[in-house]
């Protein structure tokens, strides 16, 4: 069983917009069901759980009866910080893949991040099945340099360096353990879903993403959609 958690509960400040960035129309559609319909028309997800502020849980819930998303499932409310969201669509993942989670594989991805493939969401949901976890990256392309002061103190050699997307995929039984370890007040914030891992050196997959395969973050990101 595959289960998409979708991370809707962002407020996405950097847009300047009174509504969140992922329920800005965008070509006759919020972002948010742009996003649902990629993993709604992948043959390899089964199921959806949107994780959403609490004020919007009606609302995704609404949206997602009105657009046809029928494998979503469940809408849930996230938490203060994105690792409480991931961890509260996890334990609802849990719920749902009742008793099956050593056979699920949740792939975490931005409800602000319309623009992912299927080839992407196939490829992390084989990569988490065969290696326990996986995230989506492309390889840097431009020179990367480090500063203070507004001035370039030397270039970074990028040959190892990733920009690192969603989704980031795990198997269910995994990145529940993982969560159940996890304190922030001792380990720290997480940066992403994987760093769950990194942090206690294990390993993590690379699937290859695309540079299509953006965020919607500003105003100017709205174009992409021709809008």
């Amino acid at each position: 069983m595959n289960i998409a958690i979708i991370m809707a509960a962002g407020s996405g400040k950097r847009m300047n917009s009174g509504t969140p960035k992922q329920f800005l129309d965008a070509g006759g559609k919020p972002v948010i069901i742009h996003t649902l319909e990629k993993f709604q028309n992948c043959a390899a997800v089964d199921a959806i759980i949107i994780v959403c502020a609490p004020d919007y849980i009606e609302h995704c819930t609404s949206l997602a009866e009105k657009w046809g998303i029928s494998k979503c499932v469940s809408v849930v409310a996230g938490g203060a910080e994105r690792y409480d969201s991931s961890r509260l669509g996890v334990k609802e993942a849990l719920r749902i893949a009742k008793g099956r989670k050593k056979d699920t594989v949740v792939l975490i991805h931005d409800a602000a991040r319309p623009f992912v493939t299927e080839e992407i969401i196939n490829a992390n949901a084989d990569a988490a099945r065969k290696f326990g976890a996986c995230e989506t990256a492309i390889r840097m392309t431009d020179t990367v340099v480090c500063g203070s002061n507004g001035f370039a103190e030397g270039t970074i050699p990028r040959e190892n360096l990733y920009r690192v997307q969603t989704p980031q995929s795990f198997r269910l039984d995994l990145i529940a353990n993982a969560f159940e370890s996890y304190d922030p007040k001792t380990d720290g914030p997480l940066t992403d879903d994987a760093s769950l891992f990194l942090r206690n050196g294990s390993k993590v997959a690379i699937v290859e993403g695309s540079a299509l395969n953006v965020k919607i973050t500003t105003p100017e990101d709205m174009e992409l959609f021709g809008v």
